[in-house]
């Protein structure tokens, strides 16, 4: 699954309603830079926009993590605390977007 389809799997609009931003996904490491996706929440709506430039960028060491995060298989407050995981930007939002995708561990505590 590509990380567009695992975003519309999981994009909350009633929860985006508010929300008018752009976001981009990358990987960083050791071959640089390399960006996985690039979309805008706006009223309530995904779009896919390559030529926005994102208020936030959502950096992963790889793009296993950013599926796992992404889809729901690990907590992104996990994959943070492992240095697999940093955003960069308005941090202020990213709350927010994490806030817009359903998450089967969001009731978990972390440990």
């Amino acid at each position: 699954m590509d990380f567009k389809a695992i975003l519309e799997s999981r994009f909350r609009a009633a929860a985006a309603a508010d929300l008018d931003v752009v976001f981009c996904l990358a990987t960083e490491g050791e071959g640089g830079r390399r960006e996985l996706a690039r979309f805008a929440v706006r009223g309530g709506e995904l779009n896919w926009r390559p030529d926005s430039r994102p208020d936030a960028t959502f950096f992963f060491d790889s793009e296993a993590t950013a599926r796992a995060v992404l889809d729901g298989s690990e907590a992104p407050m996990a994959a943070f605390r492992a240095g697999r995981f940093r955003a960069d930007g308005n941090l202020p939002l990213v709350f927010p977007l994490l806030a817009l995708f359903r998450s089967d561990y969001a009731a978990v505590a972390p440990p």
